[in-house]
């Protein structure tokens, strides 16, 4: 608490202007934080005589009110600024004059970033701290720091003109200049007179249906340690900065316009949003309020900027019409950032916007030497930090500077350097050509340009592609005919024996037709079998069409006919369900129908056909789901596939000597390299029956006995792996000979990566991703050491040799390192197509426009990656899962991300769902680790209740609230398709109990409850208002907030940092913690001081 202040001390009491309430709430909310605190540093040439100077300064407080104020919050409507009659502040003297430049400016740094954390006791005097320090024998460092509650930029430059004036008067021996200033109060009182329902009608129709605040997607998730201050600056060349002051001269813009204009282009190339809301400083001296110009004060306001970036408008057009709604917004500039936010849709609790924009106009960098001689200003530098993510200050001089004020637990330096570049690219774009259209103007340098089009895309490989799959295979026969090629169960093959079983097959295919490009459908059980007839079609010319045993007729039916097939080889045992899918085709479209027995016994030659196929022909079809609920089969040649077989086979370094586990179903892409690549090197195939994945302790055991060394599994039956292994420790399978485990499919959660690698450290995983259409895997990422906690994602990582990644804007653009945007995959590895179907073939197979290659092709994924700094990529979420939910755009991956870190937590996943009455809602669906927590399925309603709330209270900690799922729904486990990937459609619809309904009102039921809800009703106007309601959701703000916090001490007698409020937003809650702190003070709740002592206070 402030030292008493009696009535004579004080000169005058006023309230606060609009952004010193903002001020002043973080100030209390994150005081730890050193936000707000504006400090200046200037070198100061010539002699300096101490006195005088001291003297200079007492002179200025005694002349400026605002130095000479404190603020004032307890127990009031409205916070007050105090104006004390009589402040001093004591300059504070170094020597750093045998220290050696470079050692000076560390000084600097140190002192200003320990003066930072020092900070200010708001409620007394002064609120500023001089320091001169001498660095030579005619120069000094002077240091200025001052809370900004009492000044803004300009006023600062008043002040120390007016200082050094005094200072040059006082060395002459003559009194100093005693001008007449108007007071600050003046302009608050000018304040109070605005209609605020003016303003309240312009900032509603200015925000209208703007409901989240823009992201800056490059900055981390806020990890609760505060703020940790960075400072960079970026200059543009003088040739742009002129080009820009004569674009501005021309046209009648404002340099500021220019400077807004390519900050909402970058924020909106940035986010992929085209509405985009950054923050601004308005000056705020009104021309109406005479004399405004020369008072010293806090008169900037901060404000919203809102613009909308349409890529196909022209960009002087887009300028223009910026200024002419920043013009109409200057009427309205007196409005608080508090009121606007209220007065938007954005909800209370979360900032109206996280970046700040200003053009400084800072009126004094450099003063002329008197006529006598004596000590001069340069080298005038501001530091001021605020609680916004990022602020950046445009400094004019003969080159715009940029400075940036940022917060390094959320951006990187290497971050914000690259964001700096983007922002001076986008100016000199618009510098050099303002007639061309917004989504033409690049933010890329040429450097960074070729790295991620050029460099990142080198990646080349001397393979056979103009041969066939089948002729490599052969090869490998000549090679080693009598090793053991495929084994399942107890069938066995040697190559020469599948060899020859291949061509006994292959050669009355082409007896039936088949021929170079032919699809053949395959129905039959995964078996040496099923692997000869798959080189057997590819002998015969053809490409294989798998079918999935497990469908019903149905779908067979509907690919059969949707593929056009003219031939289906089946095995016996299937042939019934053939039958059945035939039987729902029309005659005319019925392929003829070969079983497998039958083939062999027309006891054909068992030597090679004739070669029937070449690189560019087709290899196989996979069926994959289509979102139109139509599958389309995927057409991959044997170049493609040859290009990933042969990266994989390079990449695992494999032999003769591995043994591949072939655990996919048939029409599962990744079927065709596991049944195929070892093959083309004299390993051995083992495949493994569906059934034993479903038995953990079964599957182990057989990898065990096999002796596998590549297993390719998705991460679902990883965990299911994983849990099983940890129960075995320390008796655990030892499986010497598996070399990788390679997860795919599905996104690879780190903590899994750290779980697997506990166990086996020396198996390293291999992220493996890639879309059916371009030849399965593109991209491989190592991982041989756990990856940090705080590690999000695993890559995806590098691409295989001769395949292209593009990361592209909607407008097909390349976008920044770090930013989202959609992968498009280029090379050899891209398909054909989709069989028989051109419309969806040219909506994701385009031109690639970044090929040399004439009529080469890009694939485009629908996924949703970006680059790491490395080059590696990462890999965020489809773009058919991004969502928006209450206006904000969520990514149900990133939700997922933070549910999985939770201990109790096995699995989880998060979609959308239209839910009754509630529209669109966040959905999660939990798989608990088995007595991990009160949630599990089949407990207790209470109990379950319970597990959900503690749930709740975790993502509250690490998410905001717009991203906290509307409903839970535990799961024992989670439904998977054959392919064992997490079917989304089959989640069930969340039932009541587990949505956040409406609760009932609870009353309060203890003292404290009590006394919080009647405090409640009051600061916030309205009744009745239960323990378990949300302050803000009930209509709280920060300033409602502030006075509740007053109000604390007075009831409870604790002290109770403001964010509490923020973090324990119900009347319960927040009674629970006040509760902890006076049992653990042991103090009693009316220790209050005496009416008497607070004099300030009755004023």
């Amino acid at each position: 608490m402030p030292a008493p202040v009696t009535q004579h001390a004080i000169e005058d009491l006023y309230p606060l202007s609009p952004l010193q309430q903002g001020m002043l709430f973080h100030s209390l909310y994150a005081p730890e934080a050193g936000q707000h605190l504006l400090q200046i540093t200037c070198t100061l040439e010539g002699a300096v005589e101490l006195a005088h100077f001291e003297a200079a300064w007492q002179h200025v407080l005694d002349r400026q009110p605002a130095l000479r104020t404190s603020f004032t919050w307890e127990e009031l409507e409205e916070p007050l600024q105090v104006v004390h009659r009589s402040v001093s502040v004591p300059l504070t003297r170094r020597d750093w004059s045998h220290l050696t430049p470079e050692a000076q400016r560390r000084e600097v740094a140190s002192l200003l970033e320990e003066d930072r954390r020092r900070g200010f006791a708001l409620g007394q005097t002064p609120l500023m701290r001089l320091l001169l320090a001498r660095t030579g024998p005619r120069t000094h460092t002077f240091v200025w720091s001052c809370h900004h509650l009492l000044l803004d930029g300009w006023s600062l430059g008043l002040l120390l003109k007016e200082c050094l004036d005094a200072y040059h008067a006082l060395v002459r021996g003559e009194p100093p200049a005693r001008t007449v200033t108007r007071p600050y109060r003046d302009y608050i009182a000018w304040i109070k007179q605005q209609s605020v329902e003016q303003a309240e009608d312009f900032w509603r129709k200015q925000l209208a249906g703007f409901s989240a605040p823009t992201p800056l997607p490059v900055a981390r998730a806020a990890t609760g340690e505060g703020p940790s201050h960075g400072r960079s600056s970026l200059a543009l060349s003088e040739e742009t900065s002129e080009r820009l002051r004569a674009l501005a001269r021309t046209h009648a813009l404002t340099p500021n316009t220019l400077f807004q204009g390519a900050w909402a282009l970058l924020l909106s190339r940035y986010s992929g949003q085209s509405d985009v809301v950054f923050g601004t400083t308005v000056a705020g001296r009104p021309a109406s309020l005479e004399g405004s110009h020369s008072m010293v004060g806090m008169f900037i306001n901060t404000q919203p900027v809102r613009t909308r970036v349409d890529p196909d408008a022209l960009a002087l057009s887009y300028l223009q019409q910026l200024q002419r709604e920043q013009a109409e917004a200057r009427q309205y500039e007196y409005s608080s950032l508090v009121q606007i936010h209220g007065w938007s849709e954005v909800p209370r609790g979360q900032n109206l916007f996280e970046t700040l924009l200003v053009f400084e106009s800072f009126p004094f960098s450099r003063a002329e030497p008197p006529p006598d001689g004596g000590a001069t200003v340069t080298d005038v530098e501001t530091h001021d930090f605020t609680n916004y993510i990022l602020d950046i200050d445009v400094v004019p001089g003969p080159a715009f500077t940029f400075v940036a004020s940022y917060d390094r637990q959320r951006l990187d330096d290497a971050t914000l350097e690259r964001l700096l570049e983007h922002y001076a690219r986008l100016l000199e774009a618009l510098a050099h050509d303002p007639e061309r259209r917004l989504g033409e103007l690049s933010m890329l340098s040429d450097a960074e340009l070729h790295r991620v089009l050029i460099d990142w895309n080198r990646q080349r490989a001397d393979h056979p592609f103009d041969k066939s799959i089948q002729e490599l295979i052969q090869e490998q026969v000549a090679r080693t005919p009598d090793t053991i090629a495929v084994t399942h169960r107890a069938d066995q093959l040697t190559y020469r024996e599948l060899n020859a079983r291949a061509n006994q097959l292959a050669h009355p295919l082409i007896t039936e037709g088949v021929g170079p490009d032919t699809v053949v459908a395959l129905l039959g059980d995964r078996g040496v079998d099923f692997l000869a007839a798959i080189v057997g079609i590819l002998k015969a010319g053809g490409a294989y069409l798998p079918l999935d045993p497990g469908h019903p007729a149905e779908r067979l039916a509907q690919i059969l006919g949707q593929s056009r097939a003219p031939v289906v080889v089946v095995s016996r045992e299937r042939r019934a369900l053939l039958d059945a899918a035939l039987a729902l085709l029309p005659a005319e479209a019925r392929p003829r129908a070969l079983e497998i027995p039958e083939l062999l016994e027309r006891r054909a030659p068992a030597d090679d056909p004739p070669r029937r196929s070449h690189g560019r022909d087709l290899a196989y079809v996979i069926y994959t789901s289509g979102s139109t609920g139509t599958p389309k089969g995927a057409m991959l040649e044997h170049a493609g596939k040859i290009n990933h077989l042969r990266g994989m086979i390079d990449f695992l370094r494999m032999t003769p000597s591995d043994v591949m586990a072939q655990t996919a179903t048939q029409c599962f892409d990744i079927s065709v390299w596991q049944f195929l690549a070892p093959l083309l090197v004299g390993a051995r195939v083992q495949i493994l029956d569906t059934e034993l994945a479903r038995d953990p302790a079964s599957f182990l055991s057989e990898l065990d006995r096999t002796g596998i060394t590549v297993l390719e599994v998705v991460p679902s039956l990883l965990t299911a792996m994983v849990e099983q292994l940890e129960l075995m420790d320390p008796a655990r399978l030892p499986m010497p000979s598996l070399r990788w485990i390679m997860p795919t499919g599905e996104v690879l959660p780190p903590a899994l990566c750290r779980r697997w690698l506990k166990l086996y450290p020396r198996v390293p995983l291999l992220n493996a991703y890639g879309p059916t259409e371009t030849s399965d895997d593109t991209n491989l990422y190592t991982v041989s050491q756990p990856p940090p906690e705080h590690e999000e994602r695993v890559p995806v990582g590098y691409s295989l040799p001769n395949l292209t990644m593009y990361i592209l804007d909607p407008g097909l653009r390349p976008v920044p390192i770090g930013l989202a945007g959609e992968l498009y995959i280029g090379g050899v590895g891209v398909g054909r197509g989709y069989l028989n179907d051109p419309v969806r073939t040219a909506a994701a197979f385009l031109p690639d426009p970044f090929s040399a290659v004439s009529g080469a092709r890009f694939y485009k994924t629908g996924d949703i990656c970006r680059y790491r700094p490395d080059g590696s990529i990462e890999f965020l979420d489809r773009a058919d899962f991004q969502v928006k939910i209450r206006g904000y755009r969520v990514e149900p991956g990133e939700v997922e991300a933070v549910l999985t870190r939770h201990s109790a937590v096995k699995q989880a996943v998060v979609v959308a769902r239209e839910l009754p009455a509630h529209g669109k809602q966040l959905v999660a669906y939990v798989v608990p680790h088995e007595g991990a927590w009160p949630g599990a399925p089949g407990g207790d309603t209470h109990a379950h209740r319970e597990g959900l709330t503690l749930l709740r209270e975790f993502l509250q900690e690490h998410l905001p609230h717009y991203m906290m799922p509307s409903a839970f729904v535990v799961l024992s486990t989670l439904p998977l398709n054959a392919n064992g990937k997490v079917d989304r459609r089959a989640l069930p619809m969340p039932d009541a109990a587990s949505s956040q309904e409406p609760r009932a009102l609870t009353p309060p039921r203890t003292d404290v409850e009590e006394r919080l809800v009647a405090l409640w009703q009051e600061v916030l106007s309205r009744e009745p208002i239960g323990v378990e309601d949300d302050f803000f959701e009930l209509g709280g703000h920060s300033l409602l907030a502030v006075r509740a916090h007053s109000s604390l001490r007075e009831l409870f007698g604790i002290e109770l940092p403001l964010r509490s409020l923020f973090e324990l937003t119900t009347v319960a809650r927040l009674a629970e913690k006040i509760e902890a702190i006076r049992w653990a003070n042991s103090a009693p709740s009316g220790d209050e001081p005496e009416d008497a002592e607070r004099e300030e206070v009755e004023l």
